[in-house]
């Protein structure tokens, strides 16, 4: 190939530009009209009550801890194979992440381990709908309601997926969205917090932007010690012809996935992704599993030699320095750590491409 093929790459064009032109000559350029254009449309394209849009998904996590009034000394389940952001927000609120295992098939967190680690600590659960496959929310929630936990949904990648046919991001008290650049979405940067909670929606509304809560006059009292977790008008007006395109960006992105899948049918040193049952996966990012020991990072450089880019999974939290736990109990995450490779995955992402990808892939396997 004479050109380099991507990790991501943005699906954005000529009505995003005169959507951001159109800010431009209102001259409002930080949160105003089209953000809250953006939270509605966002809330009715899920069925939602509520749609609060933060400066990121990381910020919208912790408006939802700090809004569910977690505290210290406070528990928060999270799975250790995610991006750290997941277990970051629970020291942000100086709670304590307990870190669990995932199923090894989907790289979900495993509901199983989730009841073991419930302790009177115990306040919430982050599940994470991790590449854009759902979380088994049906059994989670169940064990949530038993235990009297909150549930907020880290659907950072969910945004197209669904369990049993209900939407990522309905099922917990508060869920949280990404609009990174390598999202499905895309904005630049910017995240959203959802729920059918009035008063968890109003707290998160005031803490997000300063601690103001207006009077019925209009005049502004700073109640909280708030933040500026706003997202501004630029972005939303991306966000708000974005959200248009989402289910034929989902419809394509399983189609390429589809095509990843023949490609790869018979190269055994690959697993491609595991859809559980029930789940319409999104396809923020497909994830293969190398199935030899020790060669996935030399894979990526070799691969960028060709001019593909891939990158790992994502991240085993016990591993990290802030963190470092013991990993006796997190076999699962810390095998996916090792060995998960995410591929190109984009809308416009061409066959040609794609089969470059595969036959690269496996030239090098073949010779490893």
């Amino acid at each position: 190939m004479s050109e380099r093929i991507p990790l991501a790459r943005p699906s954005v064009g000529k009505e995003e530009l005169e959507a951001v032109e159109k800010v431009f000559r209102s001259g409002m350029l930080t949160e105003w009209k089209v953000t809250n254009e953006f939270e509605r449309a966002f809330a009715e394209y899920l069925g939602i009550k509520h749609a609060v849009a933060t400066s990121s998904c990381t910020s919208a996590l912790d408006l939802a801890l700090l809004a569910l009034e977690i505290k210290p000394g406070d528990e928060v389940i999270v799975p250790d194979f995610t991006y750290p952001a997941t277990g970051n927000v629970v020291f942000h609120v100086g709670a304590k992440p307990v870190l669990v295992d995932i199923d090894a098939n989907t790289y979900n967190v495993s509901p199983e381990k989730i009841e073991e680690a419930i302790t009177s600590k115990t306040k919430a659960v982050i599940p994470v709908h991790l590449f854009g496959q759902c979380a088994e929310m049906e059994r989670i929630m169940t064990i949530a309601k038993e235990h009297d936990l909150y549930v907020v949904e880290d659907a950072a990648c969910g945004i197209g997926a669904t369990h049993h046919g209900k939407k990522a991001g309905t099922f917990g008290n508060a869920s949280c969205f990404s609009f990174h650049p390598r999202k499905i979405l895309a904005t630049g940067e910017g995240g959203m917090l959802v729920t059918n909670d009035d008063d968890l929606a109003e707290r998160a509304n005031v803490l997000k932007n300063h601690g103001i809560k207006k009077s019925p006059a209009g005049r502004p009292s700073f109640v909280k010690p708030g933040y500026n977790f706003r997202l501004n008008d630029v972005a939303s007006a991306i966000g708000v012809v974005q959200l248009k395109k989402v289910p034929f960006f989902i419809e394509e992105r399983g189609c390429l996935a589809q095509k990843y899948d023949d490609l790869l049918a018979d190269l055994k040193e690959i697993r491609t992704p595991s859809v559980a049952s029930g789940n319409n996966h999104a396809y923020q990012t497909y994830c293969v599993k190398i199935e030899k020991e020790n060669i996935r990072d030399s894979l990526i450089g070799e691969l960028a030699g060709k001019g593909i880019e891939t990158q790992i999974g994502t991240y085993a939290l016990h591993l990290q320095p802030v963190y470092l736990e013991n990993g006796e109990n997190l076999s699962a995450s810390d095998e996916a750590f090792r060995n998960t490779l995410a591929l190109p995955m984009y809308n416009g992402l061409s066959e040609k491409e794609q089969r470059y990808v595969c036959e690269s892939l496996a030239s090098l396997l073949r010779r490893a």
